[in-house]
């Protein structure tokens, strides 16, 4: 949706020299249910304030989409199947609601404050900013909230429910840092719905004109780590190719039928042998002769005009004797 808005997508996994100068706007969505480090959202906050008209949007983790996908496609799956989708179901719940147990109960990272007491609803009402409101459907909402999300007090709800915040900006100069409570209208499976496309491009639109460089920050648990210096990608060399999937295989593919190529094309069974020369006697070795001389020359009429001379001063008796000869082969 970001291309499609005009805007250059990368992926990045660090926090890193080249990300700070490259990215207009940073997205991140978190695979860690703990709020960022300290370490983390001072580089942020600096990258916010070092230059104007920079976006960060953190989404927050406190959502699900496994469960939610199995509880669309059960209604649709064939009888023979609603066993086997009822557990996957069940099993993405339990996973969901194990993970979350490492939300703290209310911790204050600057940018809001984490509620992490399950208290889960689905979201069915907005309230906010007019332009965000503009052409949704609440009723058609899929959103869920299980844990909250407070926002600083520097910033702006800009979307809520029922007093729940869902969406804050927070200006940081000529910058802004925009929070989403989760990805429950963000993520792949929900964004099928159109009300919560539409939120998203809503959310999109907020970062600016069209042209910019959107990095998505990428992050297991513990947060992006901090680098002094972008990693340098070296290309393997000598045998170290080996080791590299896929080319490691494809190369041993290529061994193994360059290999049963060369046995194929170039047997040898027993010792080498020299082969005989041939005798000077050969009369066949003064045709071959006469013929690479009549090559040499380039000339087809000469070479032609050789040959039948060759012919017509051959001595009768030959002549006779050729034709006899051939008489008697066809007999």
């Amino acid at each position: 949706m970001f291309q499609q808005a005009g805007h250059k997508v990368y992926s990045w996994s660090s926090l890193s020299p080249r990300l700070w100068e490259r990215a207009d706007c940073i997205v991140w969505f978190p695979d860690d249910f703990q709020p960022p480090s300290e370490e983390v959202c001072d580089w942020l906050e600096s990258w916010l304030w070092d230059k104007p008209g920079r976006t960060l949007i953190y989404v927050g983790r406190d959502y699900d989409a496994a469960w939610h996908y199995w509880q669309k496609v059960e209604p649709l799956a064939p009888a023979d199947q609603q066993a086997e989708i009822r557990g996957r179901k069940s099993s993405a719940r339990a996973d969901f609601l194990l993970a979350r147990r490492e939300t703290p109960k209310s911790e204050d990272c600057g940018w809001f404050t984490v509620k992490g007491k399950y208290r889960p609803r689905k979201v069915r009402t907005l309230e906010g900013r007019a332009e965000w409101l503009e052409g949704i459907d609440p009723t058609k909402l899929e959103i869920e909230l299980s844990g909250r999300m407070l926002p600083s007090s520097d910033a702006e709800v800009v979307l809520s429910s029922q007093r729940d915040m869902l969406v804050s900006i927070e200006p940081w100069d000529e910058s802004q840092s925009i929070v989403v409570a989760n990805g429950s209208f963000l993520l792949n499976i929900p964004l099928v719905n159109h009300e919560h496309r539409k939120l998203a491009s809503k959310l999109i639109d907020a970062v600016g004109e069209p042209g910019q460089t959107v990095v998505f920050l990428e992050s297991d648990a513990g947060g992006p780590p901090i680098r002094e210096k972008d990693p340098t990608v070296s290309l393997p060399s000598g045998l170290e190719i080996f080791n590299v999937w896929p080319t490691n295989w494809i190369l041993l593919h290529l061994a193994v039928a360059g290999i049963l190529f060369c046995f194929s094309r170039w047997p040898i069974f027993g010792r080498a042998s020299e082969p005989q020369p041939r005798p000077p006697s050969d009369f066949a070795r003064h045709v071959e002769a006469l013929g690479e001389l009549l090559e040499r020359t380039g000339d087809a009429d000469f070479a032609a005009a050789r040959i039948a001379h060759c012919r017509e001063t051959l001595r009768p008796e030959q002549r006779a004797e050729g034709r006899g000869k051939k008489r008697r082969r066809l007999q």
